[in-house]
């Protein structure tokens, strides 16, 4: 399993930022290379499924993410964790921390690619440094989000 780490800061409240996150269909207007859910069974709130494509290096996979933890801890924090199944599998897992007025986020991804021992080489040679590359600019695509208060579909329209 390839496993990524980013931190940045947000200049909006942990509430703002988790709205956005909490909500399957906002994922898909911050994430790189996701389509618009085929389906979702849920509020966002552990227990929701939803159903995607994936366009990784132009190659659709069909995905599935589950939302497995939605934690309020008593400092204002929260911890978020989705499960991944599909062509790849893994999970991501993320902390909001007020800090400053604002957010501080840490989000950890974790992915394995199928395949035997090619599988894993061209993981480390190829996809690798893509998967990195759209991870950090997902979470970047999610700070100017919260960031401009785009949290709903009507909002972002006006």
């Amino acid at each position: 399993m390839a496993h990524l780490s980013h931190t940045l800061s947000i200049n909006t409240p942990v509430q703002d930022v988790d709205a956005i996150v909490k909500d399957p269909h906002q994922w898909p207007r911050f994430w790189v290379g996701m389509s618009e859910p085929k389906r979702v069974f849920g509020d966002g709130s552990p227990g929701t499924k939803a159903e995607f494509t994936m366009h990784v290096l132009g190659v659709p996979m069909s995905m599935i993410e589950r939302t497995l933890e939605e934690r309020h801890n008593d400092d204002g924090s929260t911890d978020w964790r989705w499960g991944i199944e599909g062509t790849t599998s893994g999970w991501i897992t993320c902390h909001h921390q007020p800090k400053d007025g604002g957010t501080e986020i840490h989000s950890e991804f974790e992915y394995s690619v199928p395949g035997s021992l090619f599988g894993k080489a061209a993981d480390r040679l190829l996809l690798e440094k893509r998967m990195r590359r759209d991870f950090e600019n997902s979470l970047e695509n999610l700070k100017l989000m919260a960031e401009l208060g785009v949290s709903t579909p009507a909002a972002a329209s006006v």
